[in-house]
């Protein structure tokens, strides 16, 4: 039955063409092939076209451009679909899918009417899991475990779900114009467990993340967290109440006493920029303007050539 699901890719990338590669790679790996892929190119440089022109006898490839802006870039691949699909993934651009990723998402959507999203779990450099649900087997996730437990790189999205929630918000996430860089596929997902749809996670779907995002003692990954603080704080005032709010916030600003308290001054400094971060977001106030690294100046810090420590995971927009 899953092999009746034809199964789409939404990739917005901006300058990263080694990482793009390793991602096309994994699509033309799959064990159930993509019927779609649509990469909207933010760099313009050829660099990224060059990559696409190698996979075009092995992937159905479209490559479109867009401004700037992963929830602009996905919501233009989304549109420029044809619309025969069942269900569209919007993989990160530094990511690869396990071979079986594919197969595993359809396989789960084949088992309810109304699931919407089937979300799995993004492996990260050194092997660190984002996600483990105990017992290990497919969980319905609610409006609380949602949060905790989705990444939207190892989302994938049914058609009719996307049709009746709408796509991303483009003020959310990395790239907009706004002080808000992340967190536009928690809002989406959020969205859709209002409208009562199901959100399923499946521990079988494995994503894996390839490029260097950083340790708490760099200062570029504590401004990105900062910024990555501010979407998510945006968010949960949309769609938490003031109590689970302020538990996210106790526990966040625990860990900043905690990392003191242990002598380990750069992880508080980190804790301490998500508290302001989430505050900034919750009350829409910026305290004090930290510019947020633009995605090509900050190839280095995601591009393991250029840096030989490899971290265990930032959070993602």
């Amino acid at each position: 039955m899953s092999a009746q699901l034809h199964v789409a890719c939404v990739i917005a990338t901006i300058g990263r063409p080694v990482h793009l590669d390793t991602l096309l790679r994994s699509l033309a790996d799959q064990t159930q092939p993509p019927t779609q892929v649509i990469v909207v190119d933010q760099s313009h440089t050829t660099d990224t076209a060059t990559v696409i022109d190698t996979y075009r006898d092995r992937l159905p490839l479209r490559r479109i451009t867009s401004d700037r802006g992963a929830s602009l870039g996905r919501n233009t691949g989304l549109a420029a679909l044809d619309p025969d699909y069942d269900i569209v993934a919007f993989p990160d651009d530094d990511v690869r899918l396990a071979p079986d990723a594919l197969a595993n998402a359809a396989a789960a959507f084949a088992t309810g009417d109304h699931i919407g999203v089937v979300s799995g779990a993004v492996i990260f450099p050194g092997g660190y899991r984002s996600h483990r649900i105990a017992g290990g087997h497919r969980t319905v996730l609610n409006k609380a475990t949602v949060r905790t437990n989705t990444i939207e790189a190892s989302c994938f999205f049914s058609a009719k779900f996307l049709r009746s929630v709408g796509g991303f918000d483009e003020t959310l996430g990395v790239g907009n114009p706004t002080p808000w860089q992340s967190t536009a596929g928690l809002d989406l997902l959020l969205r859709g467990v209002r409208r009562g749809w199901t959100v399923l996670f499946d521990p079988a779907i494995l994503v894996y993340e390839t490029g260097y995002n950083g340790t708490p003692e760099d200062h570029l990954y504590r401004v990105k967290c900062r910024h990555y603080a501010r979407g998510t704080g945006r968010v949960y005032r949309r769609h938490y109440g003031p109590g689970t709010v302020a538990l996210i916030l106790g526990r966040q600003a625990g860990g900043v006493v905690y990392f003191l308290l242990t002598g380990r001054g750069r992880r508080a400094a980190w804790c301490l920029q998500q508290v302001i971060g989430l505050v900034e977001g919750l009350t829409g106030r910026l305290l004090n303007e930290v510019k947020a690294p633009e995605p090509l100046e900050a190839r280095r810090f995601y591009d393991t050539s250029a840096r030989s420590t490899t971290g265990t995971g930032a959070p993602h927009e």
